[in-house]
């Protein structure tokens, strides 16, 4: 009998398109130049009457285009699985960018609201996804998130626990991307589970 691959319950899981690897890339490019741009921009704001605060505004826009046009690429195509592959780029990608401005400015609002951006395209694909599976897909993925509840909820416990004992408060922002790590790992192990 031959292994049939379909959807999320595929044993590789969810997979792009071929067509949307360039435009991951393209989308990776002009997050790293806004990046850069963003925080040369941040340190020019520092400094009072600064000539470069204006070209590096230019270049992190123009950063910001490119990445944008990857993933409208992606948008047209219907790509889901790539949608969420960029969602979560596009997140990690930007959730210390409020780091490299100075607090309570203007760019310092822009650049901590900025990750929610990706974070609704992914939950967007995913639920996309889910309406589009099937009963046993959707059994997998029931046990994918509810690994990846258990996982989080214990990372956030084990982080607070630390906090309370004297240790540095961490960054509890990462604990999207603990959950999405482990939702991953909670479905490789219900493909396995059901192949």
């Amino acid at each position: 009998m031959a292994q049939v691959e379909f959807g999320i319950c595929s044993p590789a899981g969810v997979r792009p398109r071929k067509e949307s690897g360039p435009d991951l890339i393209f989308m990776s490019i002009g997050a790293a130049i806004y990046l850069l741009a963003f925080s040369a921009l941040g340190r020019s704001l520092r400094v009072p009457a600064s000539s470069w605060s204006l070209p590096l505004a230019i270049a992190s826009a123009a950063g910001l285009l490119v990445a944008a046009w990857g993933v409208s690429r992606i948008w047209r195509r219907g790509d889901e699985a790539a949608l969420m592959e960029a969602g979560f780029l596009g997140f990690i990608f930007l959730i210390n960018a409020g780091d490299k401005v100075p607090r309570g400015s203007a760019p310092a609002l822009i650049a901590a609201l900025q990750p929610l951006v990706p974070a609704a395209l992914f939950a967007w694909s995913t639920v996309h996804l889910a309406r589009q599976a099937d009963e046993l897909q959707r059994r997998i993925a029931q046990e994918a998130l509810a690994f990846g509840f258990v996982v989080s909820l214990f990372a956030a416990l084990t982080g607070a626990a630390l906090e309370s004992a004297g240790l540095p408060r961490p960054n509890w922002a990462w604990m999207a991307a603990v959950l999405v790590v482990a939702c991953g790992l909670g479905f490789l192990l219900a493909n396995r589970r059901y192949r």
